[in-house]
């Protein structure tokens, strides 16, 4: 089967939506508080993009280009965002002393940069 860049975008949209929404609730539901959508909401929706653009991104540029390895990029694309936002989560349950720790919010901010790197250099690579 051939994967085409429309169905690597909605699987980027399924991601991205279960790498923040998901993951977010099931680490509320662990934790015995409610998942609501307070004042949580917008920051979650800008989380979700991060999470959304480097993959959008690449579909856009598979579809122009078509790459010879499409499906090896995607998932290394992948990998290095999981390792990034598995960082991320960690972080919650590693900083129990409170406060923002401002250099992995900085760095989940450029996030989508080095990861459509990974997504870019696997696909078009011989």
């Amino acid at each position: 089967m051939r994967t085409t860049a429309a169905t690597l975008l909605l699987l980027s949209i399924v991601y991205a939506f279960a790498i923040v929404w998901g993951v977010e609730w099931l680490l509320d539901y662990l934790r015995s508080r409610t998942f609501g959508l307070g004042p949580e909401v917008h920051p979650r929706w800008v989380r979700t993009a991060l999470a959304f653009a480097p993959f959008a991104l690449f579909s856009l540029w598979a579809a122009m280009r078509r790459p010879p390895h499409l499906r090896r990029g995607y998932i290394a694309g992948l990998l290095a965002s999981l390792a990034l936002w598995s960082w991320y989560y960690a972080d919650g349950f590693m900083n129990t002393g409170g406060g923002a720790n401002i250099g992995l919010g900085i760095i989940m901010m450029l996030s989508p940069l080095p990861v459509f790197l990974v997504l870019w250099l696997f696909a078009r690579k011989a």
